[in-house]
């Protein structure tokens, strides 16, 4: 097996040892890196590449309002955050609009690092994160 392969089996292997908290933490880090790479695209006029990254914002906060257990009533509260987050994104997007990106962005920051937060919590409680829900 080459480098690669053995690359990809461990990226695998630590996905699946993962408690659902660091995976939400994982797509939350992969939002936050695509709005960054998205600014300085937007700062750069390269419209390619804002464009493809604010997509691929959408499709995550798609994702995760999808996965939400509608059983909890933070589940609610969080798909409308959600749904603000896509319709704002799409503003940005269409509008290529900066100032609405940099409103944006430090609340979806601060919402990854609160669940950054309360993952360590529950860890340290010994619950390991198992059922920390997005």
């Amino acid at each position: 097996m080459n480098a690669r392969g053995y690359q990809q089996q461990y990226k695998a292997q630590s996905l699946n040892t993962m408690t659902q908290g660091e995976l939400l933490l994982l797509v939350l880090d992969e939002l936050v890196k695509r709005l960054i790479r998205g600014d300085l695209a937007l700062k750069q006029k390269n419209y390619a590449l804002f464009e493809e990254s604010i997509d691929r914002c959408i499709m995550i906060v798609r994702y995760l309002d999808d996965t939400l257990d509608r059983k909890y009533e933070i589940s609610w509260q969080l798909h409308r955050l959600y749904e603000f987050f896509g319709y704002d994104l799409n503003r940005v997007k269409l509008g290529r609009n900066q100032e609405e990106l940099d409103r944006l962005r430090p609340m979806i920051t601060d919402l990854r690092d609160t669940f950054r937060e309360a993952e360590q919590i529950v860890s340290q409680q010994g619950g390991g994160g198992g059922s920390m829900r997005g």
